[in-house]
């Protein structure tokens, strides 16, 4: 896990935005690490386990579970585990709506260094260059 300053500013602004948006954050200590980070859609809670054994970035995942949460299709799934392979339908949306907030966030030097920093899935590379484009258009 990444431990910088800024680091620690763009998670804070991730549970910011959680709690903001009556979403409960758990950061389960006590779960193997072959158990995926879950949103629940019905309660309004994501459980981070932060010993899951997977090489995408913490900060990421968050985004991604409460993308699912604040811009998914509740009427689709009660229930998201997350999996950096999930390439269609909500978790296709999840991915693209993690990155777009993480960028709206700290806008990265370049879509290369933000799928870097966050050990993003390189499947993602043309939705992080486009996301980014479009995000640098605004500034």
């Amino acid at each position: 896990m990444i431990t910088d300053y800024l680091y620690m500013q763009i998670t804070s602004s991730l549970e910011s935005l959680a709690c903001n948006n009556d979403i409960t954050l758990v950061n389960a200590e006590d779960l193997s690490e072959n158990v995926p980070d879950t949103a629940l859609i019905n309660t309004r809670a994501v459980i981070m386990n932060e010993h899951f054994d997977i090489n995408v970035d913490y900060t990421y995942r968050l985004a991604h579970e409460l993308s699912h949460i604040l811009y998914g299709d509740h009427d689709a799934q009660a229930v998201y585990q997350f999996s950096e392979y999930g390439k269609r339908g909500e978790e296709l949306l999840a991915h693209r709506n993690a990155i777009r907030t993480l960028m709206s966030i700290e806008m990265p030097s370049s879509p290369f260094n933000f799928m870097s920093y966050y050990k993003v899935p390189s499947w993602l590379e043309n939705d992080a260059i486009r996301i980014y484009n479009e995000l640098k258009v605004v500034d």
